[in-house]
């Protein structure tokens, strides 16, 4: 019998489909597993992030929150020192500041800005709309508004100085607290407190928050010592512990009232 004949050619050819089909199906199977690892991944972290939820409400649905508002940001410079030092900054570093020190202490903090840019906004009036409702979207129990004052005219006005909402007792309450706490810094001259007659002349970020609101007034950068102060480093350590003893102490003597405002 003779023997067939030995095709090389369709050899290579059966070869060559064998080893597409073992890359095909070594490409399935690690397809095939990336899916199933991915899917775990996603598995975990998904279940991860409901139990930090759940953990993060059950852990802080007590805690005071306090809405921080550093004045002006950004093209918005407010008032300038005779020095060349901007409101903007000086009221940032120790809105930070403070920040800080009332979270090392069990509040929950939450701030209208913490840089010197405002992209959401292109007018003044706008500014404080948006601090206002950032306000209102994380629930603040008290809102601290942070500036600084200016008188060109009369360089040598100064002094600290704390505004209240208008007939709102809770509200002139904090702000009595805050500015006996910048008193006893005695770094400049108590100006006491301050409020409006009537709702032409109302400050927005009081008038129209619903929480516990104040506006600090922390010196005149038009006076070179009370600019010479806010601009130090030591000076803003100062104002910033003065302020959260004072927020601290107001929390601690206020919870029931607090927690009232809350159920409204």
């Amino acid at each position: 019998m003779e023997k067939s004949k030995f095709d090389i050619t369709h050899k290579r050819k059966l070869l060559y489909k064998r080893k597409r089909k073992r890359q095909l199906i070594f490409r399935l199977c690690v397809i095939l597993s990336g899916i199933c690892i991915l899917s775990l991944i996603l598995l975990i972290n998904n279940k991860n992030y409901v139990n930090k939820k759940i953990a993060f409400s059950s852990n802080n649905e007590d805690k005071i929150i306090v809405c921080i508002d550093p004045g002006h940001g950004d093209w918005d410079t407010g008032a300038k020192g005779l020095s060349g030092s901007l409101e903007k900054d000086i009221v940032l570093d120790i809105s930070l500041k403070l920040g800080k020190i009332l979270e090392e202490n069990e509040i929950k903090v939450i701030y209208t800005r913490t840089n010197d840019l405002l992209p959401w906004v292109e007018t003044a009036n706008d500014s404080l709309k948006e601090r206002i409702r950032i306000s209102e979207i994380f629930k603040a129990d008290l809102f601290i508004s942070i500036h600084c004052n200016s008188n060109l005219d009369d360089k040598d006005s100064k002094g600290a100085e704390t505004w209240y909402k208008n007939n709102d007792e809770n509200s002139k309450k904090l702000a009595q607290t805050i500015q006996n706490s910048l008193k006893e810094l005695n770094y400049t001259e108590d100006r006491g407190l301050k409020t409006y007659e009537s709702k032409d002349d109302a400050l927005a970020v009081l008038e129209l928050n619903k929480n516990i609101p104040v506006l600090l007034e922390l010196g005149f950068l038009s006076n070179s010592y009370d600019e010479k102060y806010l601009k130090s480093d030591s000076g803003q350590e100062s104002v910033a512990k003065a302020l959260s003893k004072s927020i601290l102490q107001y929390v601690e003597e206020n919870k029931d009232i607090i927690s009232e405002l809350r159920k409204k």
